[in-house]
């Protein structure tokens, strides 16, 4: 029912309707909101559903959809990042003097652990007075063993009656995903993390001084729509400024999308709404979670990989390079006869299937004992199937020939498995064929920092354009989300590898760990820029994002292929640069507004989506989904370009500059990258900007150098730049429209 009343006139509003509608009494309202926008959550029939879409006040009805979780060394990698990329010794030393403490981030997930090492409150001061929320204990057998601090300040749990399971009336978390996240974003510094002795050292959060907040609204089937609303509009009440959420809706309609609902309403109220950005790539238009509001985030990779190689052969041995995480062996290693899977090919099985490991197309008794070389080649076959299949067949160990698999969380650690590259699969074929009885050993694994090309961008991230317009360009940015270690669930035995104790750390991927590194930097920048708006935070982070690899190279795919802004936004995110942005680009909450008229909703609607429209406000006349380029976002996509005609939209910035080194005062010249075949023009080429808060406006032409259409999608930059700062905008121009596939 749109934005909430400022009287408390919402409830009556919602029984009153509800009421009205249904003309029986009994049937009340699951979840209530009322705090950043009316409406509620109730029991109806598809009839009643229809009646109650039509009445006055009502912007939409939907089914209650169940979302989906997008599921150490990463701080530090992007500390290090940061360091190269020319980011001065003054923010580093600006950046430590930050007290986080009266930041709180909420995070709509799976629930906590109140007691991993990650949330304990030891030299946190008191609770910040804003805080308005609360710490739900629960309904279990005992409640009291739940218990918040002054680190998790607040927990809310929300059950919907589709899923009634008293074990699930408690904030605390029986996944690990919620746990896993919120300490990736603000967990409290561990000297001594590890993975049963892996990726030992220090591990912290992004924002460790800052508070936590978790709405459980997740459970074991997933996340109802229902209670992300609810967990939305409570975390608005609460005073959380920061909101993380790492889980998705496929893009079907802005209106029926739970978290394009509640982050609209979350951000009209200064709170920053950072999401994942899905892991259905690397399909085009597969980018999750991408309304112009939020702060969309897609996967990188780290400088830390996990070795585990296998040696051929027994006098004259010779050694292949793998990766794996493999407990174990973790102490010793030994010999077994080595296979291909061809060679243990069930009479009646398919030739292709079988290379592939697939279920039940290998023979028991050939692979039992034995190291089985299994093939990548068909798309449907997900690796932990393969291992899991060999395993069950009495084999010894699995080898992996392909070179796109970077994600090693979801591979049974206590099964010897490692993946090599198909240059290194021919080797080991030409070893089986040649040799009577091959032998192989599957080395212990060993984690290392520092030798990998890094980052790059894992095939499971989502990739832009945005399958609802074009003309936004989504993801915004990257962020490592590939093999991280974060804290767990104590006493989990479900995630104890066979013969271990359970882990106090666990190893994870997924956009779901790229989404709360981001968080954890928007929280820094909350804290010490209180004004900022979400826009602000977005644009800072955006504008200071880096191209390149650890070794001065462009950031690649997972295929070795340049990444583009459909792959990681503006790039990789760094952790000082966002802190002194020299400008920023402040999307208004008009440029939302008129967001909504371009993308074809009404005036009628927008009003009763929002209770801050100016008065008087009315969507332009004849306005198209490519206007949307010229809402005022840090990146540029133009869709519908026919190369006939030149495209001209408009940009303005703010002076942010730092008063310590007496810049506010500065002009910014402008250079362009442009790709062959588009000239692109920047009028004016120079900004004067005089005083903090002073703001300037630009202008970018795009036309063609020639005659034909472009064939492909064009990608380049715009970067403003005062001798001290890099302001950094990416651009995309299409030929495509809105009604295009790929």
């Amino acid at each position: 029912m749109g934005a909430a009343s400022s009287d408390d006139s919402t409830d009556n509003d919602h029984v009153e309707l509800l009421s009205s509608m249904l003309q029986r009494s009994g049937k009340t309202p699951m979840h209530r909101y009322k705090h950043g926008f009316s409406g509620f959550a109730a029991h109806l029939s598809e009839d009643e559903a229809h009646l109650m879409a039509k009445q006055p006040g009502v912007v939409s009805v939907f089914p209650d959809q169940m979302l989906q979780l997008h599921t150490t060394r990463s701080w530090d990698f992007l500390v290090q990042e940061s360091y190269q990329r020319d980011f001065t010794e003054m923010n580093y030393g600006q950046e430590s003097d930050v007290h986080e403490g009266d930041t709180i981030i909420g995070f709509l997930d799976s629930g906590i652990w109140p007691e991993a090492q990650s949330f304990n409150d030891r030299h946190m001061g008191p609770v910040p007075e804003k805080w308005k929320g609360t710490c739900m204990r629960g309904k279990k057998t005992q409640p009291d063993s739940f218990r918040c601090n002054r680190k998790l300040i607040g927990a809310r749990y929300y059950n919907s009656s589709f899923f009634l399971d008293p074990d699930y009336e408690t904030p605390r978390d029986f996944l690990g995903h919620g746990t896993h996240v919120a300490s990736i974003a603000a967990g409290q510094i561990i000297s001594d993390a590890s993975y049963y002795g892996l990726a030992s050292g220090i591990m912290r959060g992004g924002s460790p001084n800052s508070r936590i907040a978790m709405y459980r609204a997740c459970s074991l089937l997933g996340c109802r729509g229902s209670s992300i609303l609810a967990a939305f509009d409570d975390a608005i009440a609460d005073g959380v400024d920061v909101i993380s959420i790492s889980m998705g809706l496929w893009p079907d309609n802005l209106l029926e999308d739970p978290l394009s609902i509640g982050s609209f309403h979350a951000v009209e109220r200064g709170i920053t709404v950072v999401c994942s950005a899905g892991n259905s790539g690397p399909s085009s238009q597969s980018v999750f979670n991408a309304a112009p509001w939020m702060i969309t985030v897609s996967a990188s990779t780290i400088d830390r990989g996990f070795e585990s190689n296998i040696l051929l052969g027994g006098d004259e041995s010779r050694l292949i390079e793998g990766v794996g995480i493999n407990i174990a062996n973790i102490d010793k290693s030994q010999a077994y006869p080595l296979i291909h899977a061809r060679s243990a090919k069930k009479i009646d099985a398919n030739e292709e299937a079988a290379r592939n490991c697939a279920p039940d197309t290998l023979n028991q008794s050939i692979v039992k004992g034995k190291i089985v070389v299994c093939d990548s080649d068909l798309d449907n076959q997900v690796i932990q199937w393969k291992s899991d299949e060999v395993k069950r067949l009495g084999g010894t160990g699995m080898v992996l020939i392909d070179d796109e698999s970077v994600d090693l969380s979801f591979i049974d650690p206590s099964f010897l498995v490692t993946i090599i590259k198909p240059e290194d699969g021919i080797q080991i074929m030409s070893y089986i064929n040649s040799t009577r009885e091959p032998i192989a050993t599957i080395m212990p694994t060993r984690s290392r920092t520092g030798h990998m090309l890094a980052p790059s961008i894992p095939s499971f991230s989502s990739r832009g354009p945005y399958l609802l317009t074009r003309s936004i360009l989504k993801p915004d940015i990257a962020a490592p989300g590939v093999n991280i270690l974060a804290s767990w669930l104590i006493g989990d035995r479900n995630a104890a590898p066979e013969g271990k104790p359970p882990p106090l750390f666990n190893i994870q991927s997924g956009t779901s760990m790229s989404c709360p590194h981001v968080s954890g930097i928007a929280a820094r920048l909350k804290s010490r820029y209180p004004s900022w708006s979400p826009a602000a935070i977005r644009s800072a982070i955006m504008t200071t994002a880096v191209q390149m690899t650890n070794t001065g190279s462009h950031i690649t795919t997972e295929t070795g292929q340049k990444a583009t802004p459909y792959d990681f936004g503006a790039g990789q995110v760094t952790v000082f640069g966002p802190s002194s942005p020299g400008l920023i680009y402040e999307t208004t909450p008009m440029d939302y507004l008129n967001f909504l008229c371009y993308y074809g909703f009404t005036s009628e609607q927008i009003r009763k989506i929002s209770n801050r429209i100016p008065q008087g406000f009315a969507c332009p006349e004849q306005s198209s989904r490519g206007d949307i380029s010229n809402i005022n976002y840090p990146s540029i996509s133009i869709s519908n370009f026919n190369g006939k005609e030149s495209r001209r939209v408009s940009r303005t910035v703010t002076n942010v500059a730092s008063r310590l080194i007496g810049d506010e005062d500065t002009v910014y010249t402008v250079s362009v990258d442009a790709p062959e075949g588009l000239q692109v023009r920047v009028i004016p080429r120079r900004l004067h900007l005089r005083k903090i808060g002073d703001k300037l406006s630009y202008q970018v032409i795009f036309s063609s150098t020639t005659s034909t259409i472009l064939k492909d999608d064009a990608f380049g930059s715009i970067t403003w730049s005062n001798g001290m700062y890099k302001v950094r905008s990416p651009f995309v121009v299409t030929s495509k429209g809105d009604d295009s596939k790929n």
